[in-house]
């Protein structure tokens, strides 16, 4: 019968395998085209941050800072990937940029305005609510993209590609009497704190953005003592990652409806009444989104499933 895997071993083999994952991810980040880099990255960086924290006893002193220093260039990269899912998004809560040109379907403001803003001069269309949609939609696709672009340039620059490059180094681990300890009993002293947090129940809107966190670095650090734990942990880490996805769908749709009606207040009188429009379809979504995401926790909540799920992967 094998050795338990210790501390030292599981840490050295998660730490290195987690940047080498960082470092590709990472070489990736310059490719406009590649769509999912700034994604994989964050979470490459957080998935490294957690193996340091779960075996700052197992890592040298200089390294253990390291996990500020990660955290802090996932937060830098926040905003491009914030404009990158908001693109996403848009096409697929409002639709792709339409190509209608025509305003004529709103005979109210057809004498005022005569012929369409977007429209090539001497176009014979007439204004609509239809039209003022069509630019309001092609307005936040614009807005986005220029952010886009300029949080590309910023966060992009030669600093942020070398602290990457630095920190997907693998950090020393070294020998101590902490981490010639099997690693399972390193996981039974970390994990019940985290289902204990995952699983605590809060009143108001904040409570889905918490749960929402808490879900994913109880995750991370499912994934990190995978290896140890019970077989029956894969089954716990597919409903966590189920979870974490409507979590952060209605997450990242309450953000797109504060974006917009931020930039709403920018704009032309002319234009507001149409991206307050597109806005309630959104809210609308998001509506939906929450309902999804209270349900399922409502229904785990009640199954007591969260110690159930500790059980199952503690064994």
């Amino acid at each position: 019968m094998s050795e338990p895997l210790s501390c030292f071993e599981l840490a050295e083999q998660s730490t290195g395998d987690r940047s080498e994952v960082l470092r590709w991810a990472a070489a990736r980040l310059p490719l406009v085209s590649d769509e999912e880099a700034v994604h994989d990255t964050r979470v490459a960086l957080r998935r490294m941050r957690e193996s340091i924290l779960g075996f700052d006893r197992c890592i040298a002193s200089g390294d253990r800072d390291n996990a500020r220093r990660l955290r802090k260039v996932e937060s830098l990269l926040g905003s491009l990937r914030d404009s990158e899912v908001r693109l996403q998004l848009l096409d697929e809560v409002l639709g792709p940029v339409a190509v209608w040109r025509d305003r004529s379907d709103d005979p109210r403001l057809a004498r005022a305005y005569g012929i369409s803003v977007i429209s090539k001069p001497g176009d014979a269309t007439r204004p609509g609510l239809r039209g003022l949609e069509t630019e309001a939609r092609r307005l936040l696709a614009d807005l986005t993209a220029a952010e886009s672009t300029l949080a590309r340039e910023r966060m992009l620059s030669g600093p942020v590609l070398r602290t990457l490059s630095k920190l997907s180094v693998p950090p020393v681990i070294i020998h101590t009497r902490q981490s010639s300890r099997p690693a399972l009993g390193r996981a039974r002293q970390q994990l019940p704190a985290l289902f204990r947090r995952a699983a605590r129940q809060h009143s108001g809107e904040g409570d889905l953005h918490r749960r929402r966190i808490r879900t994913r670095r109880l995750r991370y650090r499912l994934e990190l003592y995978g290896p140890v734990l019970s077989p029956e942990h894969r089954s716990v880490l597919e409903e966590l990652r189920e979870l974490q996805g409507m979590l952060g769908r209605f997450h990242d749709l309450a953000v797109l409806v504060e974006w917009i009606d931020a930039a709403a207040r920018d704009q032309r009188r002319e234009l507001r009444p149409a991206l307050r429009r597109l806005t309630v379809r959104v809210e609308l979504e998001q509506e939906s989104a929450k309902e999804l995401a209270e349900a399922e926790l409502r229904r785990l909540d009640a199954a007591a499933w969260w110690q159930a799920a500790q059980r199952a992967c503690l064994g």
